[in-house]
């Protein structure tokens, strides 16, 4: 049997490796799908066998594969107990697909993997590319019918698939409250896993099947696939490096870089349309498919399968396919980049542009007063005990201030899955009406006005943050999840990133908290964003009567300048506040920011903390740091954000 064999790594393909791992990475978070339809070919056209390229890669999607559902896991989107089951199933299938890919090299040599997977390519890429870019247009042109909000029934096939009762063989699977035989898993399990062991992607079969055979609500077969995804990862990874095909240099390199790239993707995707995306996502798949294509002809001829073809031939058809590869990668990489870049600008102008008017605003509280404004506020909820406490205090301020309240719930519709389901999207559409409903029954019980929203997306904050703008909503309420460590750094977290985007103020409402009136912090710094949380806090007290502690921290090793200086700023706030009839009183505070504040609030039995954002977001807040968002993931406590635009 012929082994793998490992291309050398020099300097220079070390550096076009990682920028391929940071391409692919960009990628994967701009259109919320793996980048190994990127990453394989990509390994091939630089010498990798096919067999090493699909080992090295799932070896380096599964760790990411984990982390992604750890935090769809605390947003309550994944089914473990399927996606468990399932994977091992799967795991079947990756080694059904293994032996395939070892026979194959046994008896073809590395020439006959690269075919295979090469075929498998051309074949999955124009099937999935043409059904994501058919929805692209679609959408680009108004022709897409998915907001039709008509009830459906469960498709004919899921009905039957849930109605087989086979002894011994049913398990209850909680988010579709149904028992289902694992000998109709089994299957869809085990293509899943064959698919994954050929080209590295395994959720274009996982997915679709998930949904249209078991009725999974797409965001949950989405956030499952993860789960699917690291189980046959890890297995398939093992199962690989027996054979002595996983190269672990390649895997270790690309993961480094997509890493990087990954978090630039999901920042992009905040400033381009849904439709955008799917053509991206579209055009990317069929350039690869192209350049896969140009390889076939070569490879078929080594094998002796066609007529010979010269080596000069081969050559230029090789040539063909590297250049449809390198167009890809930089198309890809420019549009993301373009994206980002374009959404920088125009953030880093308005922050100018408000910077001018420090003096005027402060000279003028009132002018600036943030309740006088709320008018109308925005509460995203999912249905989740995290959301419910949002929606409830949202119901309650809209009371006091007699405002209206927009209440919007996310049907996901994703790029992997998003061509194939109109049926069991309207369902989902359905599903999430009726829950809204509820919500509308709660606001009309206590006299608040409230409209609500079905909305269509993939990426949640994106999808709030637009929102907030179509409605010129004065306040946005949501939950708080909680996401912390290396899952918050790889894949961001939702409500960070509305407060990094939004042009409003943000209300941070975690599950356990009441506003009630009976103490509010004010953190401050003496910045401009403080001045406007300052301002926001006196009205809000003012309305409620509410007693208010000012707080400014200094770190342990500042010098005596900085404490002078803070104390300065607490003085001058608690005047103001004086001055404005409120109870207040300051203290400048020793260590770090985010621990002290939240160690008074507690102190005072506060109900709410309310706290000035610099608006930091994507690139920037990871660079960076925020202690807003270090307070939001520390406390119990509800955290008013006054925005600085």
């Amino acid at each position: 049997m012929e082994t793998a064999q490992f291309i050398d790594l020099t300097a220079s393909s070390t550096i076009i490796l990682f920028l391929v791992g940071f391409v692919g990475g960009m990628v994967s978070g701009f259109i919320g799908s793996g980048g190994a339809f990127v990453l394989t070919p990509a390994m091939m056209t630089m010498g990798v066998p096919g067999i090493v390229a699909v080992a090295s890669n799932m070896a380096h999607k599964f760790p990411k594969a984990l982390v992604g559902a750890y935090k769809r896991n605390k947003y309550g989107q994944v089914d473990i107990k399927l996606g468990v089951v399932m994977g091992i199933f799967a795991e079947i299938g990756v080694l059904i697909g293994k032996n395939v890919m070892v026979d194959i090299r046994a008896t073809f040599g590395a020439t006959g993997t690269n075919l295979y997977v090469s075929f498998v390519f051309v074949v999955v890429l124009a099937i999935v590319g043409g059904i994501v870019l058919r929805d692209g247009l679609r959408e680009k042109r108004g022709l897409d019918d998915s907001n039709d909000q008509t009830p459906v029934e469960l498709s004919p096939l899921v009905r039957w698939v849930r109605k087989i009762n086979i002894p011994g063989t049913m398990i209850h699977f909680k988010s579709i409250d149904a028992r289902i035989s694992f000998l109709i898993i089994a299957p869809l399990g085990m293509a899943t896993g064959m698919l994954a062991a050929t080209i590295a992607v395994g959720g274009f079969i996982g997915v679709p099947a998930m949904m249209y055979f078991l009725g999974l609500p797409a965001l949950t077969a989405s956030a499952t696939e993860l789960v699917i995804a690291f189980v046959m990862g890890m297995g398939g990874s093992i199962l690989y490096a027996m054979e002595g095909a996983v190269d672990i240099r390649l895997s270790m390199i690309i993961l480094a870089g997509s890493l990087f790239g990954i978090q630039i993707g999901a920042i992009g995707t905040t400033y381009v349309k849904d439709y955008v995306v799917k053509l991206v996502m579209a055009a990317i798949m069929l350039l690869v498919l192209v350049s896969r294509f140009f390889y076939l002809p070569g490879y078929l001829s080594e094998l002796g399968q066609i007529a010979p073809i010269s080596g000069d031939t081969i050559g230029v058809l090789n040539g063909i396919g590297q250049g449809f590869l390198f167009f890809a990668l930089v198309f890809g990489a420019v549009m993301i980049l373009r994206a980002l870049y374009t959404g920088i600008r125009d953030h880093q102008a308005s922050e100018r542009a408000s910077e001018t008017d420090t003096q005027r605003e402060f000279s003028d509280f009132r002018q600036l007063s943030p309740l006088g404004r709320f008018e109308r506020f925005l509460v995203a909820s999912d249905g989740s005990d995290f959301s419910a406490a949002a929606v409830r205090e949202a119901i309650g301020m809209a009371k006091r201030c007699t405002s209206k309240i927009h209440v919007m719930s996310l049907v996901a519709t994703g790029s992997e899955y998003g061509g194939f389901g109109e049926t069991v999207l309207k369902q989902e559409i359905a599903q999430a009406q009726t829950h809204l409903d509820g919500i509308q029954h709660q606001a009309d019980s206590l006299g608040v006005s409230c409209a609500t929203h079905v909305v269509h997306g993939q990426v949640v904050d994106q999808e709030i943050v637009h929102m907030a703008e179509q409605h010129q909503t004065d306040l946005i309420v949501m939950g708080r999840r909680g996401a912390r460590g290396l899952a918050r750094m790889l894949l961001g977290h939702a409500t960070a990133n509305v407060i990094g985007k939004a042009s409003c103020n943000v209300l941070v409402v975690p599950r356990a908290a009441h506003i009630e009136g009976h103490h509010i912090v004010l953190a401050t710094d003496g910045s401009r964003y403080a001045d406007k949380a300052t301002v926001t806090a006196e009205h809000l007290a003012r309305a409620s009567k509410t007693p208010i502690t000012v707080v400014s921290v200094v770190e342990s090793n500042a010098e005596s300048a900085s404490s002078t200086a803070a104390e300065q700023v607490v003085q001058r706030t608690v005047n103001y506040l004086k001055s404005n009839g409120i109870t207040a009183d300051g203290h400048v505070l020793v260590g770090r920011p985010d621990a002290k504040i939240i160690e008074i609030s507690h102190e005072k039995k506060a109900d709410l903390i309310v706290v000035g954002s610099h608006g930091h977001t994507g690139l920037e807040r990871i660079l960076i740091g925020s202690t807003t968002e270090r307070i939001l993931n520390g406390t119990s406590t509800a955290v008013l954000v006054v925005k600085g635009g």
